[in-house]
């Protein structure tokens, strides 16, 4: 019995390793996405339509994510979850749109986006979380 959950034990760890390094993004496509980074953030803030102003863009080398922070330009109020899913179910449908961008790219080779949306005064109000899985 001991020698089962040993085995069991060891199963488990040798599993969540692998899980954990092949979600790991290849290194290319990390060095990509801080070059894009670094190169976007002197163009900072940024005009994106709709109201909203790109104020800050970094990638986190921990989850593997490149992080937009938008800030609205009109006021706006923090919406329901349903504007929150149809906001994310648009943006996954522009990315789609757009198969062999750059976008497309580092989401195939595992980097998430995140969008974090801010009113006129600074005030959290939503965000939204794209992963890879979410464009299969």
């Amino acid at each position: 019995m001991k020698n089962l959950i040993r085995t069991i034990i060891v199963a488990l760890f040798i599993v969540s390793t692998n899980i954990c390094l092949s979600a790991q993004p290849p290194l290319e496509t990390v060095q990509k996405a801080k070059t894009m980074v670094e190169n976007a953030r002197p163009q900072l803030p940024f005009p994106g339509g709709y109201g909203l102003l790109l104020t800050e863009l970094s990638y986190d080398s921990k989850t593997y994510s490149l992080v937009y922070r938008y800030r609205y330009t009109v006021p706006a109020t923090k919406p329901t979850n349903k504007a929150i899913k149809e906001s994310k179910q648009s943006l996954i449908l522009l990315l789609k749109s757009h198969p062999d961008s750059e976008d497309m790219k580092f989401l195939k080779d595992g980097i998430t986006y995140y969008y974090n949306y801010y009113s006129q005064q600074g005030d959290f109000l939503f965000a939204v979380k794209i992963t890879p899985d979410d464009i299969k």
